[in-house]
C-alpha cells in the first residue's frame, strides 16, 4: 500500500469502498462514478485501488478482491479514514463553538464540554484540542469572577459577549487566589467559573463558523437565545 499522504490525497477512496462492500456482486464502473459525481477524484480512487490490487475490473464491473489478507487491508483503510475523519471534524466542532457567532464571546467550560459530549466526543478529545490550539495561541483558558448580586441566586451564563467585560474579572486559571482573598476581605463577594476564549485568525473562525451553520445550527440557536442574560441579569 502506497502511503497514507497519497491517501489523504484521494478522498474518493472510502467511498468507492463503502459502495462496493455493500453491493455483493460489486458494482457498475459507470454507476459508481454517477453516484460520486466528483469524476476526476473518483477514477484516480478507482484507477488506485485497481493499481494495487484491491479491488478488480472486469467487463465494466468493480469487486473487492477476494483473500484474508485483502480484506485486512480494506480494513485498515476505511479505519484510517474514519479516524481522519473523525479528527477532524472534533476540530471543526471545537472552534465552531468558540466562533459560532460573528462577535468575540467566552463560553462556560462546562457547557462547552456538554456540547462536545453531545456529539460523541470525551473530555480527553476536548483536552487534546485545547492543548493544541492552546499553543498555537488560538484558545485561552480564563478563570472568570462576577460580583454576586445581593438576594438573587448565582447565575452562570454559558456564554458571556466579550463586551460585557466590565460586569466580570478575568484572569488567568492559576492567578485568582490572593485576588479573592482581597475582595473577602473588603466585604466583595465574588462567584469563580472557568471560561474558554477563542482568539482565532479570521480565516480559520470562518472556516469553522462556515461548520456550524452548515452542520450544528443549534449550536448558534443555543449562543443567539442565551448569550445576552447576564445583560439582563446586570442590567435589573
Amino acid at each position: 500500500m502506497t502511503s497514507f499522504r497519497f491517501l489523504l490525497d484521494l478522498p474518493a477512496i472510502p467511498r468507492v469502498l463503502q459502495l462496493l462492500l455493500h453491493g455483493q456482486t460489486g458494482a457498475r464502473e459507470d454507476s459508481v462514478i454517477e453516484h460520486l459525481r466528483e469524476r476526476a477524484y473518483t477514477n484516480k480512487a478507482i484507477e488506485m485501488l485497481v493499481g494495487q490490487g484491491i479491488i478488480r475490473r472486469e467487463n465494466g464491473l468493480l469487486t473487492i478482491v477476494e483473500g484474508e489478507e485483502n480484506s485486512r487491508r480494506v480494513s485498515g483503510i476505511m479505519r484510517f479514514y474514519h479516524d481522519v475523519d473523525r479528527t477532524v471534524r472534533r476540530r471543526l466542532l471545537f472552534r465552531g463553538i468558540l466562533n459560532a457567532a460573528d462577535y468575540a464571546y467566552l463560553v462556560h467550560f462546562k457547557t462547552f464540554t456538554t456540547l462536545m459530549e453531545t456529539d460523541g466526543f470525551s473530555r480527553e478529545d476536548v483536552d487534546a484540542v485545547l492543548d493544541a490550539d492552546g499553543r498555537e495561541g488560538y484558545v485561552e483558558r480564563l478563570k472568570v469572577m462576577c460580583r454576586a448580586r445581593e438576594g438573587l441566586e448565582h447565575r452562570c451564563f454559558s456564554f458571556i459577549p466579550l463586551h460585557h467585560h466590565p460586569h466580570f474579572i478575568m484572569m488567568k486559571p492559576d492567578n485568582t487566589g490572593h485576588l479573592q482573598e482581597r475582595l473577602r476581605n473588603m466585604g466583595v463577594v465574588m462567584i469563580e467559573e472557568e471560561y474558554l476564549l477563542g482568539r482565532y485568525p479570521k480565516e480559520i473562525a470562518r472556516q469553522s463558523r462556515e461548520y456550524v451553520v452548515r452542520e450544528k445550527e443549534y449550536i448558534r440557536e443555543k449562543i443567539k437565545n442565551e448569550a445576552f442574560d447576564v445583560w439582563w441579569y446586570y442590567r435589573f
